[in-house]
């Protein structure tokens, strides 16, 4: 607009300026017309001076608006000159423009490639981990059936050696005096073939990070026996003399009640034996090397999974049952990995579009430029 009302008032200025000049140039012929062919020869003289101040101020206004139109024209040429100079200053700012945008759009399918290419290893990574994780829960799954997993089997032959006084009062046994007591005396061996193991239902893994697992929960369990064979080499009652607080003879009983009294000790100590034994107690010095065999198994199970395996006797409080553990590792794992997958198809759409776009900046450049 503005560009507009400068050009009118140049035309008018231009205008006027020309009109004055034809006039003025109009007005001096005039003037010599007349007083070279109208005024008397008397007055010539008179004429001359008369035409030539009068042509001298009509010679005024022709010079200042020829001076002005030259002025017009000087500044129309310099606008001009100047408008070219800004048209091509503002076609070079578009063509910059247009370069940095398209260098924009590249750097951005640069970047959306490298996404890209960064979680398409993810994704073979996932892939990898997934089999793994699999393999790991088909072999947990084997072992789940049988719910503890045997780790050791063992052969020990112990002899129980039992000798304790006689609390029971029954048919003049039991007796308990300076000079004498009754007492039970047994020996008892037993030829054992036991297995060992732990129970997977309290083993408990958590992830603390990517490479690093804490398990928890590992302990020491008896199965049971393959070989239990008990045979008692000695069950007697006996009953000490002391003199003196010195014992000075022992006498065995033969008789059949002191037999069969023999007989019920002896029993009770197999049964108290064979408790302890179902319970782990009487072999609790093999709960340290069962414990260490279910580690190292616990560590080739995990080992494909993660770099550091860490035994701890507390429980984490997002620790989970092995199986239920590896379920959700593998629903997040493939969770992760659709994921990737839709980001991944979106980013290819991305690309395409930035290709598109780029190729119209180009275009619309190459037009302007061939319009400049």
């Amino acid at each position: 607009m503005v560009s507009f009302w400068y050009k009118m008032v140049t035309v008018v200025e231009s205008a006027t300026a020309v009109l004055v000049i034809a006039g003025g140039l109009a007005g001096i012929f005039g003037i010599t017309f007349l007083s070279i062919f109208k005024i008397n020869k008397k007055s010539s003289i008179l004429a001359i001076i008369v035409s030539t101040i009068l042509s001298c101020i009509f010679m005024v206004p022709v010079i200042s608006a020829f001076n002005n139109l030259i002025d017009l024209k000087v500044e129309g040429s310099i606008i001009d000159a100047g408008k070219a100079e800004i048209k091509a200053q503002r076609a070079e700012v578009e063509r910059l423009k247009a370069e940095n945008r398209v260098r924009m759009l590249e750097r951005e399918k640069l970047d959306n490639q490298i996404t890209m290419a960064k979680q398409s290893i993810e994704i073979e990574a996932l892939n990898d981990n997934i089999k793994l994780l699999e393999n790991a829960q088909l072999s947990m799954q084997s072992f789940q059936k049988i719910l503890e997993l045997a780790l050791l089997q063992t052969n020990l032959k112990q002899t129980l050696v039992k000798k304790e006084p006689i609390t029971e009062m029954e048919k003049g046994w039991g007796l308990r005096a300076e000079y004498l007591n009754d007492e039970m005396l047994a020996i008892i061996t037993h030829d054992i073939t036991a297995k060992f193991g732990v129970d997977l239902n309290e083993v408990k893994i958590a992830k603390i990070d990517g490479n690093t697992a804490v398990v928890s929960g590992i302990r020491s369990k008896f199965i049971g026996t393959s070989k239990n064979v008990t045979n008692t080499l000695l069950k007697e009652i006996r009953r000490n003399n002391y003199k003196r607080g010195v014992l000075v003879s022992v006498d065995t009983r033969y008789t059949s009640d002191a037999l069969n009294l023999a007989d019920k000790y002896a029993a009770a100590y197999e049964t108290e034996f064979q408790t302890k034994l179902s319970e782990g107690l009487e072999l609790g010095f093999m709960d340290e090397a069962v414990i260490q065999l279910a580690q190292n198994f616990i560590k080739v199970m995990f080992a494909p999974l993660y770099k550091n395996i860490r035994f701890d006797e507390a429980q984490l409080p997002d620790a989970l049952p092995l199986m239920e553990y590896l379920q959700k590792e593998l629903k997040d794992n493939q969770d992760r990995k659709i994921e990737l997958w839709n980001s991944n198809e979106n980013l290819v759409s991305v690309i395409e579009q930035i290709a598109i776009e780029t190729v119209k900046v180009a275009e619309e450049q190459d037009l302007s430029d061939s319009e400049a």
